[in-house]
């Protein structure tokens, strides 16, 4: 029982439940080792493109990595500072934790083709 409890004041401290069984995270939970397939709500601000729509995110906890479809973003890749709001599927791909981006929320900030574009979903 003391194991129980304790597991659950932890994970409440980086997670918490939504509709749908959606866990609103950050990057320290994704990066402690949320189960992979969980389907997780995040916000972040893009730190870097990576290339192969792949991004580096950063949020209050930390960095976490993305993959974002072009199409999600109206095929405008995102720059350095854009803020995102997303639901997406936790991935562990060769020892890193990505994040699988299904729907994006709104992108506030810029992009490479509009200097300050919000888009919303």
């Amino acid at each position: 029982m003391k194991k129980l409890i304790l597991a659950s004041v932890l994970l409440g401290a980086t997670a918490t439940v939504s509709a749908g069984d959606t866990i609103t995270t950050d990057s320290a939970a994704i990066t402690q080792g949320i189960k992979e397939g969980t389907e997780v709500r995040m916000d972040g601000e893009v730190v870097q493109a990576l290339g192969d729509e792949r991004y580096l995110l950063r949020d209050r906890k930390g960095q976490f990595e993305v993959e974002l479809d072009d199409d999600l973003t109206a095929n405008r890749p995102l720059k350095a500072g854009t803020q995102l709001s997303f639901t997406g599927e936790v991935d562990h791909d060769d020892g890193r934790s990505v994040v699988d981006v299904k729907k994006v929320h709104s992108v506030k900030g810029t992009t490479t083709n509009s200097p300050s574009a919000t888009i919303s979903n």
